[in-house]
């Protein structure tokens, strides 16, 4: 039976349909985990996702959402269970693993062009669109431009690719049989995944931004292969979108998002202070009706907590006690009750609030997740 770093898929990565035999079957949960005499499908690790594909037996097709690992072994997740010693056929979704190649392939160069720049990769992950790499620390503007320059010309260059398997067959208690993954005489490095059989394969790799990680490393954002052209296809999209929506050539974005991006915090900012003007003015007004009542209920659906607080300032040396809510219907709001009586009118209004949460010493601060139906007018009725 083969074992982690000697499976079908490990051995010829462009191998697309296998015959193999059923070992074992257990139930997990609501699937199946399914272990094979061999598998073409690759289980997830060393950065790289699991293949998914399809298992046949006779007029059954299985579809295989994922492929883990459990030890050396490989398990195939399946919906409906197989017996042991059924004769099976096994193939691969190819225009997955083709990407999966092409991103691991990728990265396996750019850390090698890396390398040679004294900045090891300390880690990796293969994104569904975006990969990145961890280094220890961010590339200039000129280092990310040469990098990716020269990344690029070995792939230009169709360097030979090939997996090497030392002799005397080392396996590893978790990583299985090691094998080392050869760019040309660029780069050689241990390896479990799948990969290509030469760099111009990988069509080309584009490096993007770079998010600052702990203790000062760096994530390169980066993309490979085919999701170049499919992440340009999409990045034109919003560009067409962005156009539309500012009325502006794609060459004046940058200048007219600026300028709307100091206009609406100008706007913001003067919404903040025209509302802070309008919560004094409000909560002036309830504290005439504090003098009338013993307790004082407010409601105003375009508000949100902010504002409410700022009331809360300006009344919580006030006698009585005060019930201030803010939103309407399914997107729920937010509740203040403080005052002389809080605990059982807050009590009193969770009951009659089948959405509000919350809690607090000598001032209740909740969410309405939601209002139900009628609830706000029963409330609106009992405390005005």
């Amino acid at each position: 039976m083969s074992i982690i770093g000697a499976l079908a898929c490990q051995k010829d990565s462009y191998l697309k349909s296998l015959a193999t035999t059923v070992v074992s079957c257990h139930k997990k949960g609501s699937k199946y985990e399914v272990e094979l005499e061999d598998t073409l499908l690759f289980p997830e690790g060393g950065g790289q996702p699991s293949d998914t594909g399809k298992i046949s037996s006779g007029n059954d097709v299985l579809e295989v959402e994922s492929v883990i690992r459990a030890g050396l072994k490989a398990l195939h997740l399946v919906d409906k269970p197989l017996e042991t010693g059924t004769s099976v056929n096994l193939s691969v979704d190819w225009e997955r693993r083709f990407d999966h190649m092409q991103q691991h392939t990728g990265q396996h160069l750019l850390s090698a062009v890396l390398d040679k720049r004294d900045l090891p990769t300390l880690s990796w992950n293969m994104g569904d669109m975006i990969n990145y790499i961890e280094i220890p620390r961010k590339l200039t503007d000129n280092e990310r431009e040469e990098v990716a320059k020269e990344v690029n010309s070995h792939i230009t260059q169709n360097l030979p690719i090939s997996v090497e398997v030392p002799p005397d067959r080392e396996v590893d208690e978790v990583k299985g049989v090691m094998r080392i993954i050869h760019i040309g005489d660029l780069d050689a490095n241990a390896c479990c995944g799948t990969h290509l059989k030469s760099s111009g394969q990988i069509k080309g790799i584009v490096l993007l931004n770079q998010i600052a990680g702990k203790g000062g490393n760096s994530r390169l954002n980066f993309i490979a292969g085919d999701r170049i052209f499919k992440f340009a296809e999409a990045s034109h999209s919003i560009l067409r979108a962005l156009n539309s929506a500012t009325s502006v050539q794609s060459e004046q974005l940058v200048d007219k998002v600026n300028s709307l991006v100091t206009t609406t915090r100008k706007l913001q900012n003067r919404e903040s202070s025209l509302l802070k003007e309008l919560a004094v003015l409000t909560a002036a007004d309830l504290k005439t009706k504090a003098a009338e009542k013993k307790t004082v209920f407010f409601h105003r659906a375009d508000v949100g907590l902010d504002f409410l607080n700022q009331m809360f300032k300006d009344l919580k040396d006030q006698p009585g006690t005060f019930i201030l809510l803010s939103g309407e219907g399914k997107a729920g709001g937010a509740a203040l009750v403080f005052g002389e009586d809080t605990e059982q009118v807050s009590k009193e209004l969770k009951e009659q609030l089948s959405g509000l949460k919350g809690g607090g010493k000598g001032k209740f601060q909740g969410k309405v997740s939601a209002y139900g139906k009628g609830e706000l007018e029963a409330v609106k009725h009992k405390w005005t």
